[in-house]
């Protein structure tokens, strides 16, 4: 009898035990993480981009330019942005920033943080105000007036009105390579000049075989060097970035390499190219593009 008794008291404790460890909900999953589609054919997963927060610039000029600067992170390393789709609905911008990652790949784990630059497509819109939505994060601007050029009342005719070009301003941040020797030399290796006080310096030219650098943050403002706070961009895996939809005018490029991000992927080093500050001037007409703002750096320990 009594070992009957015993026998029950443990099952109810093991029971007990068990039924106090809890299940995974769908609470669980990481805000970061968007659920993906069924594998192509192709090999990739494709998704929808995480995004946290989006800023609405309005470019001076007349009619205005709107840009959208939507930011956010992807869940991994392998996950990359796919494209960017567009459409309007009355006074409402849809944007939708979709993702592909290939199946099967092992990739880190860490969130990688994102940015992009979508122009709208604001040109002939009456005044009033516009919803903007990307990926769920929702945003408005209004327009004070119509957003069309004004009229001449004295002119009997009006010639047709051509929607304003909008122009772009990119580049490439590289790594300048310059293998310094061992002994000392009189004449400079190739790829390197040499430095006033002695020793040797990447040459700051963009040459064949030269790597881009991954990662980068790189900032754009408004009229000439220093100028900051209208976009930034992160450079792809070749090093390159893009800053889309802008007017005609000036306007600043410029890399900080004590940004935190920055710091962990350039330092030590220095710029060899535009100058040592890493800033560039750039200036533009109507729908022109400048992709040749780059920017060359010299690890101080590496080739």
């Amino acid at each position: 009898m009594d070992s009957k008794i015993l026998f029950v008291v443990a099952l109810v404790a093991l029971v007990a035990a068990f039924g106090c460890v809890s299940t995974p909900t769908a609470g669980d999953v990481p805000t970061a993480y968007v659920p993906a589609t069924e594998p192509s054919d192709d090999g990739v997963v494709e998704g929808v981009a995480a995004v946290e927060n989006i800023d609405i610039l309005i470019l001076e000029s007349f009619p205005v330019q709107i840009t959208v600067v939507a930011r956010g992170n992807l869940p991994d390393g392998c996950t990359t942005i796919n494209e960017v789709l567009q459409e309007q609905d009355g006074n409402t911008f849809r944007v939708t920033i979709t993702t592909v990652r290939p199946v099967g790949m092992v990739c880190t784990e860490a969130l990688v943080p994102f940015e992009k630059v979508v122009a709208l497509e604001v040109y002939g819109l009456p005044a009033g105000v516009y919803t903007v939505d990307v990926n769920g994060v929702i945003d408005t601007f209004e327009l004070t007036v119509d957003n069309v050029p004004q009229e001449p009342p004295s002119e009997p005719t009006v010639a047709p009105t051509v929607a304003p070009s909008v122009g772009t301003i990119g580049g490439q941040v590289w790594h300048d390579l310059c293998k310094v020797p061992y002994e000392t030399v009189s004449t400079p290796p190739e790829g390197c000049v040499m430095l006033p006080g002695g020793g040797l310096l990447a040459n700051g030219l963009l040459e064949t075989g030269e790597p881009g650098i991954a990662g980068v943050v790189v900032m754009l403002g408004t009229g000439a060097c220093p100028s900051t706070g209208l976009a930034t961009a992160n450079t792809d895996a070749n090093g390159m970035y893009t800053f889309a939809g802008l007017g005609a005018g000036t306007y600043c490029v410029s890399v900080d390499f004590l940004d935190p991000t920055n710091e962990t992927i350039l330092i030590p080093g220095g710029w060899t190219y535009p100058n040592e500050d890493g800033a560039a001037t750039v200036t533009i007409s109507a729908g022109e593009s400048k992709l040749d703002a780059n920017f060359g750096w010299d690890y101080q320990f590496l080739p």
